[in-house]
């Protein structure tokens, strides 16, 4: 890959993150069923493992009010995965902001990028 063209793909990668983080934040299930492929793979802060069907519901039941990322890094396997790792601020109805790490899975699979993965893991000490 050359430099222009991890650029554009790194640009299309954040904008798909942000769609699927935007997507949750509204509660757009409809997003989420569209682009995350039946294989997904989530695993809550609570160490639960979770499939598409029920990172859907999730989406669908959420009470986010806000987010923020910062600290995002794009790190490439090849031409066909990158891992986008970043620091999320939540902010939950009727809650404290808190504090995870995220790391989101993508996979080129016939020329779209995909989720495969995400994994958040609670900031314990700040």
């Amino acid at each position: 890959m050359n430099t222009i063209n991890i650029e554009a793909l790194k640009r299309e990668l954040l904008e798909l993150d942000a769609a699927f983080l935007n997507a949750v934040l509204k509660n757009d299930v409809t997003v989420i069923e569209r682009n995350l492929p039946d294989d997904f793979l989530s695993v809550f802060p609570n160490g639960r493992v979770a499939n598409k069907a029920a990172e859907i519901e999730n989406v669908r039941t959420v009470e986010l009010e806000s987010y923020s990322t910062d600290e995002v890094q794009v790190h490439w396997y090849g031409d066909n995965v990158a891992i986008i790792n970043f620091r999320l601020s939540l902010k939950m109805k009727d809650q404290d902001i808190k504090q995870v790490r995220d790391s989101h899975v993508y996979m080129k699979r016939s020329g779209r990028w995909q989720m495969i993965m995400g994994q958040t893991t609670p900031i314990l000490h700040q």
